[in-house]
């Protein structure tokens, strides 16, 4: 069992060893459910990337194993969330015909770029929220550490760039927020 303190202090013998360790568990956690050597690796590293950046706030007292497979879970539910979304959005766009024939898909591309175009009117944090959140699934405290302000903050301009979004979009916001979900 690592030395949780000497992991809290930035030992990074300590670390090494404990990712040593611990590698081969964490693969196979993540196996269990991706299925795929490249992402299951990607994912293993992310888990003790967060795991190093996270250190001060292990606990002693909690099984290490424990706080490290909650680490893991938790990369898990991230990458499945990105990843759903990022399936929902290629399927939206497959749908977009490639041909420049007057067909019932021009419709679309005509609402998408109405829908952007609404974006592409929000102040710029606005619109950085808005993107980080609605389209790549980011939790507000996870926009807030890439963006550096506060989760308050992101929920502010979360709270006006909806309501930015709805009045120039009126009913068409209902359908694009049915798209992203």
């Amino acid at each position: 069992m690592p030395d949780i303190l000497q992991l809290q202090s930035g030992n990074k013998a300590a670390f090494e060893e404990v990712y040593w360790e611990y590698h081969a568990r964490v693969y196979s956690f993540m196996w269990r459910y991706v299925r795929d050597a490249a992402q299951c690796e990607e994912l293993v590293q992310e888990v003790f990337v967060k795991l190093w950046a996270s250190r001060q706030h292990l606990n002693e007292y909690i099984p290490f194993t424990t706080q490290l497979f909650q680490v893991a879970k938790t990369v898990f539910i991230d990458y499945h969330r990105r990843s759903s979304r990022r399936i929902r959005y290629v399927d939206m766009s497959a749908t977009i015909p490639e041909e420049p024939v007057v067909q019932p898909g021009v419709r679309d591309i005509a609402l998408m770029q109405h829908i952007s175009s609404a974006i592409d009117r929000l102040p710029p944090v606005c619109r950085e929220v808005f993107r980080l959140g609605k389209i790549q699934g980011l939790s507000y405290p996870e926009i807030a550490r890439q963006l550096s302000i506060s989760p308050k903050t992101v929920e502010g301009h979360m709270s006006k760039a909806l309501k930015f979004l709805r009045h120039r979009l009126g009913g068409l916001m209902q359908v694009f927020l049915l798209l992203l979900y």
